[in-house]
């Protein structure tokens, strides 16, 4: 499981902070022989800060979100929300999914959030 912190962290030594990175959530999946395998992945649309949770919830609700909305929405926390945690949320229908890890793609200007399946 991935904090805030541990995200503010990671954009700002990968990205530097670049406030044009398309956010998208992986699914990764572990097969026979312990390899990781991407199970597929989706832009993420949707950044809510669930305080009564302490959750950062990212989601497929509405428009577009960059880095630069996730930094704004972050950046404006107070130190004890930098440990809430970080999750995808599907729908309601689906448990809320903990990012196990972060990765940037420079080339294509994507900030990645990897779940496990």
């Amino acid at each position: 499981m991935k904090y805030i912190i541990d995200m503010i962290d990671d954009i700002r030594e990968n990205v530097q902070n670049s406030k044009d990175y398309t956010l998208l959530a992986m699914l990764i999946k572990e097969d026979e022989e312990k390899n990781f395998q991407n199970a597929g992945q989706k832009v993420i649309t949707s950044i809510h800060v669930d305080d009564e949770a302490q959750k950062l919830l990212l989601g497929f609700l509405d428009g577009n979100a960059t880095t630069k909305e996730l930094l704004e929405c972050v950046n404006s926390l107070d130190m004890k929300a930098m440990m809430y945690e970080v999750v995808v949320k599907i729908s309601d229908e689906h448990p809320l999914m903990p990012v196990v890890g972060f990765g940037e793609n420079n080339e294509q200007r994507a900030y990645t959030f990897f779940v496990m399946t």
